[in-house]
């Protein structure tokens, strides 16, 4: 049995995954990454640099009023633990980027500049923004990684986590170029292998491979996930061409003062779209969708026309081409220039974007698991129900750099890992993949479940499509026993989509579990059944973990 040993084994290689795996090399520790992808993918890079630092006491900002607004807009949700240590390290975390090769933009005297207008949700400005964005973030993870000098192995996946005497000792992996397995064993290990927005393809702006690694790995071998129903939507993506479909192309904000939303028979559903949330704005174009008002491309009409016609909204314009170079760019490719010049209203439709659930840790990014850690988008109790504008960067940079120390010291403690043997039954699993003669392609249950998470799980639920979606899943897991898989080994693309299809099960019932069981809308989870927040209550995590091999979810009182 081929094996490597680490101090520290991190899981997921975009900005979190580097991060940690950085910090932890820096603290001294043996540092091996994985990631089925090259080094600085995820949802990395495509990010559009903006990112949360210090507020500005000079303007009346202060910490406690990023943590009110952190708390406010999560909807009270959020681990304030976790809050708290991340507004007091975001302006480190946006230094250490930098100290990577990554550049914000800075006055004549070095000062980080600050947005002029805050993002939504924040009543202050602490965001900086990038002249170089989404690819070129990627490079500059790749290189921090290279300078670092540890062990990088891309195109391989984790199939499962190992286990040694209730501690996580590192995990198994299937290296895509040879199809052979390797057991990674280590002292600590750290997943950092993003969300699940890829969950609910093609109707997400998330990359593909984002599909819920983390949370199957984490939720299978006993730790905890919390508010795993906590999926957000931006509510304008793209319906068409199909190629395009899910792509962003707008925040509530863009629809400026005068901005409506149109059905499909251009009655006006929305106006005054500019001071709502995106859930708040992504539930009522569901709801009218499904009252029938759909255009012929299934979503509805994003109609800025009239905003051309006052001075006010002329001003909008005008900021609209200075900062929405990205979502116009979309625009242009998908419905031309016409909509680019707002003289066409845009066909949109929800996408998902973020999952503000996951795995449940410290603020050091422990979970209930020793030996195990979470960070970035694969860490929940952050974000709570909502993220903030521009928070996404500063999380993934402020707990990778937390998970990557505190891994490290941790490791430092520990005496002799176990033997190789600890991998045996995860090793013959994934080298009996090949050449399996069952009677479903992974494929084709990957696809089914990406529509039943679209169709019962998206951002309008109600208990009879959740209940359908967990027999469904139940019935797509059964299928998952009787897989056909080609016999080659090199690239086996079948044998890959296998072990992901294990992951986003995993996730995808977790989210329909916490779905069910919150039963009020709060955050980004909006129940038709349930379409106000339950003030009859005290604040409840939903907290999913296995119980005798089952998935359950648990209420728990927040703060308890």
């Amino acid at each position: 049995m081929e094996s490597l040993q680490a101090d520290v084994l991190v899981v997921g290689a975009g900005g979190a995954g580097v991060t940690a795996a950085v910090e932890a090399r820096k603290a001294g520790a043996a540092v091996v990454l994985v990631s089925k992808e090259p080094v600085g993918y995820g949802d990395t890079r495509i990010s559009l640099g903006a990112m949360s630092a210090s507020p500005d006491p000079a303007s009346g900002d202060s910490e406690e009023a990023f943590i009110e607004d952190m708390i406010r807009g999560g909807d009270f949700l959020n681990d304030p633990d976790l809050v708290a240590a991340l507004v007091r390290d975001a302006l480190d975390a946006a230094l250490t980027f930098e100290s990577y090769g990554h550049l914000f933009f800075r006055d004549e005297a070095g000062v980080l500049k600050r947005l002029e207008v805050p993002p939504g949700g924040h009543r202050a400005s602490r965001t900086i923004t990038s002249p170089s964005v989404g690819v070129s973030m990627g490079h500059v993870m790749r290189a921090a990684a290279a300078r670092a000098d540890f062990p990088v192995l891309e195109e391989a996946i984790c199939s499962e986590l190992l286990l040694h005497e209730g501690r996580v000792v590192g995990a198994a992996v299937l290296r895509l170029a040879t199809g052979t397995p390797l057991a990674i064993l280590a002292r600590s290990t750290i997943l950092a292998a993003g969300g699940a927005g890829a969950l609910y393809y093609p109707h997400t702006d998330c990359m593909p491979s984002v599909v819920g690694d983390s949370f199957g790995l984490a939720l299978s071998a006993g730790a905890e996930l919390v508010d795993m129903e906590q999926v957000q939507f931006i509510p304008f993506g793209i319906t068409h061409p199909p190629a395009m479909l899910g792509a962003p192309c707008g925040e509530p904000s863009m629809a400026g003062p005068f901005g409506r939303l149109l059905n499909g028979r251009d009655e006006i559903v929305l106006e005054n779209i500019m001071t709502m949330t995106r859930a708040q704005v992504a539930r009522i174009i569901m709801e009218e969708i499904r009252k029938g008002g759909a255009t012929p491309w299934g979503g509805l009409k994003l109609d800025l026309r009239p905003n051309l016609d006052s001075p006010v909204g002329e001003l909008f314009v005008g900021l609209l081409k200075k900062f929405g170079g990205p979502f116009l760019d979309v625009i242009r490719k998908a419905y031309g220039e016409k909509a680019v010049r707002l003289e066409e209203p845009w066909d949109v439709l929800p996408s998902a974007h973020y999952n503000m659930g996951g795995v449940k840790t410290d603020p050091d990014c422990r979970t209930c698991l020793p030996g195990l850690y979470a960070c970035g988008q694969a860490q929940g109790g952050v974000m709570g129900g909502n993220r903030l504008g521009s928070t996404s960067l500063t999380e993934i940079f402020v707990f990778g750099r937390r998970s990557g120390r505190a891994a490290a010291r941790e490791a430092a403690r520990l005496g002799r890992l176990p033997e190789p043997e600890v991998a045996r039954p995860a090793f013959d699993s994934l080298q009996s993949l090949p050449g399996r003669r069952g009677s479903f392609r992974p494929i084709e249950l990957k696809r089914s479940l990406h529509r039943l998470m679209w169709e019962n799980v998206g951002p309008l639920r109600d208990a009879k499509g959740l209940g359908t979606a967990l027999e469904e899943i139940r019935r797509l897991r059964e299928a998952a026993r009787e897989l056909k898989i080609a016999g080659v080994r090199a690239y086996n693309q079948e044998a890959a989509d296998a072990v992901e299809l294990r992951h986003m099960l995993a996730t995808a019932e977790a989210i329909a579990l916490s779905a069910q069981e919150r039963r009020e809308s709060r955050g980004a989870h909006v129940r038709a059944d349930f379409p106000n927040r339950d003030e009859t209550e005290p604040v409840r995590n939903m907290v999913v973990r296995l119980v005798d091999g089952a998935c359950t979810v648990r209420a728990v009182e927040r703060g308890r």
